[in-house]
């Protein structure tokens, strides 16, 4: 068996209007059967958000996979010892952002994006998280019931918190993934809401059964082709104007 990862990220209407680029990001690795995946969603209020969490996604991911070549077995650690190591490598993705803010002439707050992320093998891992966005896996065992990783938001509605926070540690959320998967779902808050049930509690069927069912059987190109028409259907406008960014990965 191994991972089949399908992402695609789209624009959301409200930047379509504004002229604006699409803020949302994604990377992905897959090193010995260990999945490595991250999903970005820049702040909104940001100027260069959109090349902060392009570069934030491609750093943590770069450094897992540096690190799982190396020998490290992030999977099977202590939820201690992952908060710890994942915290230590999205710091130093948060330095090297910072030394171009600065060569630059920019606050590293120019930057800013949330971040929701996967390292896991078929027999479990961990989800890890700052900010909104949403993480999901389904288990191989259905009746185990779905593992999240839900959006923190800040005091107001529109708030959340970022990497370049000073208080992003703080803020850094794992959760554990102590059973056989079956999918792993990462996504920013512009696709939750036709991807998850209202709340948030859980994958909706009717939206990613379908998707699963196609994905289990379609090459890699053309999956990611029917992922980014999905998202970039004008009738998702209706549902949400943010850029909507999903990345699916069937354990098979």
């Amino acid at each position: 068996m191994s991972w089949r990862v399908f992402a695609a990220a789209a624009i959301g209407k409200s930047h379509i209007d504004a002229g604006t680029p699409c803020q949302d990001a994604y990377a992905c690795e897959v090193v010995e059967e260990t999945l490595l995946a991250v999903v970005c969603d820049g702040a909104g209020s940001q100027p260069l958000s959109h090349i902060g969490s392009e570069a934030l996604s491609r750093l943590v991911v770069r450094e897992l996979a540096r690190r799982v070549s190396e020998g490290e077995s992030f999977a099977t650690m202590d939820a201690n010892a992952f908060h710890g190591v994942i915290g230590d490598l999205i710091a130093l993705a948060r330095a090297e952002i910072e030394v171009a803010a600065e060569a630059a002439g920019l606050l590293l707050s120019c930057y800013a994006a949330t971040l929701v992320g996967a390292v896991a093998t078929g027999d479990g891992g961990y989800l890890f998280h700052i900010g909104d966005g949403q993480g999901a896996v389904r288990p191989q065992v259905a009746s185990e019931g779905e593992i999240l990783s839900m959006p923190e938001n800040g005091e107001y509605a529109n708030e959340t918190y970022f990497f370049s926070g000073e208080e992003w540690r703080e803020h850094l959320r794992i959760t554990p993934i102590a059973t056989p998967i079956r999918t792993v779902a990462l996504m920013t808050d512009g696709a939750a809401p036709f991807v998850m049930t209202k709340g948030n509690t859980s994958l909706y069927g009717p939206f990613i059964d379908p998707v699963e069912k196609y994905l289990a059987t379609a090459s890699e190109a053309d999956g990611r082709a029917a992922l980014a028409s999905t998202l970039e259907d004008p009738r998702t406008y209706r549902i949400t104007g943010d850029d909507k960014t999903l990345l699916l990965a069937l354990w098979q």
